[in-house]
């Protein structure tokens, strides 16, 4: 892991403890074993998607079942990152096509099943371990920026306009898995707040991986 990556996931834990200590916490065992999640904050792209993909963002949400006190929980999850083309892909798209291409970005989509271990670190305060694997779904669009005469198939009324249009598509599901490392604070009223990164990888002929660094909250 790059040592961006890391220093992204210091910060992000620097800036957010200090307010979780402020509302204070507690040390009982979590007792629900039902709790859902949403999530979201930066995606980085590492290996080689670093050099056709920028950093971009990404959301989730997901359940977890636990059994009251233990330590291990199931977690399924859904994800969406979206990051937008380098310059580097937007030449080699001009090269590949012959066409004018003016950006590009990615969609990932991805649904995985995942276990989590927990440990202690102080009362109210758990770090834990977390991988697993599952479909990620992959689209990359080439655009072009242009002018035209465009007409409404709604309304019927046509205009002469401006914006961005897809030239080049590609998509692809594959396999894939992730691991990764977080923490979480009890609230108060028994919500949990946590900020994780995990390491993702695709398993295509290059693999394509990203290491999304996340806030949540479980209620």
């Amino acid at each position: 892991m790059s040592s961006r990556i890391r220093l992204l996931a210091l910060i992000a834990l620097a800036c957010f403890a200090p307010a979780v200590f402020a509302q204070g916490y507690y040390s009982l065992p979590d007792s629900r074993p039902v709790r859902f999640y949403v999530m979201g904050g930066f995606n980085q792209p590492a290996g080689s998607a670093n050099d056709i993909l920028q950093g971009g963002w990404d959301v989730g949400f997901g359940v977890a079942f636990r059994q009251p006190g233990s330590p291990l929980a199931l977690r399924l999850e859904v994800n969406y990152a979206n990051n937008n083309a380098t310059n580097a892909l937007i030449n080699q798209g001009q090269q590949q096509t012959g066409l004018q291409i003016t950006g590009g970005y990615a969609d990932l989509y991805w649904g995985t099943a995942n276990a989590e271990y927990q440990f202690p670190i102080v009362p109210g305060i758990n770090g834990y371990v977390v991988g697993g694997a599952g479909a990620y779904y992959t689209q990359i669009s080439l655009t072009e920026f242009g002018y035209g005469y465009v007409c409404n198939p709604w309304w019927g009324y046509c205009y002469f306009g401006s914006g961005s249009a897809v030239v080049a598509q590609h998509d692809v599901t594959k396999f894939g898995w992730n691991a990764g490392l977080g923490v979480s604070f009890r609230l108060r009223g028994g919500t949990v707040l946590f900020v994780e990164s995990r390491y993702n990888a695709v398993q295509m002929p290059q693999t394509f991986e990203f290491v999304p660094i996340n806030i949540g909250v479980k209620f």
